[in-house]
């Protein structure tokens, strides 16, 4: 069964059933320290999606990916192609909106880059106000969130950005292109803080201050990548895809409600 929405053509759009969740991967080309490739948030979030299809093709459509993001913090790492949050917010609209225009009534945005996930959750809910149709914005690392940390081998801090988590996945992937001789711990947790929580895994930060990514590292990673094994970045990935299977199931049964204006 094709999962590949640009695999299809226009026909098998219109006659395709309307309540497969569209999953839309927005990422991100940036550092990722002297360890691993620019395009680890594309790789890694289009594995995700592509386990989720292979696991339940007929419920899925994964679009081609979103691969720039909302990431001028890092700007002072070579490579990094950034975009701004209107900007990035507008186009991702476009594409729902497309998507709505033909018929499709169930989106997942699926984010892989952590300053993405305020602008997908805009951009699902201007989607669902201009649309009606229902619109999801998830990051995938938190949706497994209890699962990375039953397998994981660093300690809090030791996943935030091209760290254990990141490089484990990229590793099992394609371990030619992650260079772990490279990496060093970079692990910037501070335990005295009550709010400034720096691991994805261990729930974020419940205040956010995003500086420039150059003052508060040295070599664009934030973490231990140097713990980060194949074996664990498969299952890593094994969790991220279960996880973001359930969700994509609970999506398709959601109801699409009637709005009433009360005016």
């Amino acid at each position: 069964m094709q999962t590949d929405y640009g695999k299809l053509s226009w026909e098998e759009v219109r006659d395709i059933d309307k309540d497969r969740v569209v999953i839309l991967n927005v990422s991100a080309t940036e550092d990722h320290g002297p360890h691993m490739p620019l395009d680890t948030d594309t790789v890694l979030g289009m594995a995700v999606a592509e386990g989720v299809a292979k696991a339940i093709p007929d419920q899925v459509l994964v679009m081609p990916p979103i691969s720039y993001g909302f990431n001028e913090h890092h700007k002072d790492f070579p490579g990094v192609i950034w975009i701004q949050p209107e900007t990035l917010i507008a186009f991702v609209t476009d594409v729902t909106k497309s998507l709505a225009h033909h018929g499709f009534r169930r989106i997942l945005l699926l984010n892989s880059h952590g300053s993405n996930h305020p602008v997908l959750d805009l951009a699902a809910r201007k989607t669902v106000i201009e649309t009606g149709i229902l619109c999801v914005s998830a990051s995938y690392w938190n949706l497994c969130s209890d699962k990375i940390n039953a397998v994981r081998a660093s300690d809090i801090g030791g996943i935030a950005h091209a760290g254990e988590f990141e490089a484990a996945i990229y590793k099992y992937l394609h371990p030619d292109l992650v260079h772990l001789e490279k990496a060093q711990n970079q692990n910037l947790h501070d335990g005295k803080s009550k709010f400034f929580n720096l691991d994805l895994a261990r729930g974020g930060g419940k205040a956010m201050l995003m500086r420039w990514w150059s003052s508060v590292s040295p070599d664009g990673t934030m973490g231990d990548p140097a713990l980060a094994t194949a074996e664990n970045g498969e299952a890593f990935l094994k969790a991220a895809i279960e996880e973001t299977a359930d969700l994509v199931r609970e999506i398709r049964e959601l109801p699409l409600l009637e709005r009433k204006d009360h005016h």
